[in-house]
């Protein structure tokens, strides 16, 4: 399902019926990678159960490099998940990131990439979990995928019905604020699932190694919609 979706968004890109989901250039030279994996020893310093201090680290180093927003890579296995949502006793830390992150100010607009439905959408209160949440269905060539939006304001959930028809483009969403989008620094959580596996407004964006096979399978790479060019091949 994972190829006939990307061939489905390829063949999508070359009618340009692919829309950006920020409003700024993915592209430019003001974006900037983070890494949150265990190679970057600056890590160690920063204590990320307290959102503040987390806070600080990423919107200073946005700061320091002069970028407009920083990007979560997918498939990255993370050290930053420290809190019980992610560490339960006797099971596997989830610690492999389902998503692309796109970390920015709050209240940015967020947009839908491809025409289809509302899904489902919850605001998921727990703390370190999504907040507001939408989930939008696509339907192209007979291939059906879901993508999701995570940490969104409050307000963007006002007025959502299940089944309302979403335009390629059509604002749908505003990044949230700590502590209504989960207690996390702004950001947009951006996933694409295969299979809803019977969830409505919610979905796992971080799992653990024993099962990254398996939801890798179930979720594609985010950036064959956001076509990040650094992230190609990385």
């Amino acid at each position: 399902m994972t190829e006939q979706i990307k061939k489905v968004v390829s063949e999508l890109r070359k009618q340009g019926r692919v829309s950006a989901v920020m409003p700024f250039d993915m592209n430019s030279a003001g974006i900037f990678v983070f890494d949150f994996t265990s190679q970057n020893a600056e890590l160690a310093g920063v204590d990320f159960t307290d959102v503040d201090a987390f806070n600080a680290y990423v919107f200073g180093l946005l700061e320091r490099k002069q970028a407009i927003a920083g990007i979560g890579r997918y498939d990255e296995d993370r050290v930053i998940y420290q809190s019980q949502l992610f560490i339960e006793s006797g099971k596997p830390a989830r610690t492999v990131h389902l998503g692309i992150d796109i970390w920015t100010k709050p209240g940015t607009k967020v947009f839908a990439p491809v025409e289809g439905i509302v899904h489902s959408y919850a605001n998921n209160a727990n703390y370190l979990d999504y907040g507001p949440t939408i989930v939008l269905e696509h339907e192209v060539a007979q291939v059906k995928f879901f993508t999701l939006y995570g940490h969104l304001s409050k307000d963007s959930l006002d007025g959502l019905a299940e089944g309302a028809s979403i335009l390629s483009g059509q604002e749908i969403a505003r990044v949230g604020n700590y502590p209504v989008n989960g207690t996390w620094p702004p950001h947009l959580h951006f996933q694409i699932m295969s299979d809803m596996l019977g969830k409505r407004g919610d979905y796992p964006g971080v799992c653990s190694l024993e099962e990254r096979e398996k939801y890798l399978a179930l979720c594609p790479d985010p950036n064959i919609i956001l076509g990040i060019e650094r992230l190609i091949g990385n």
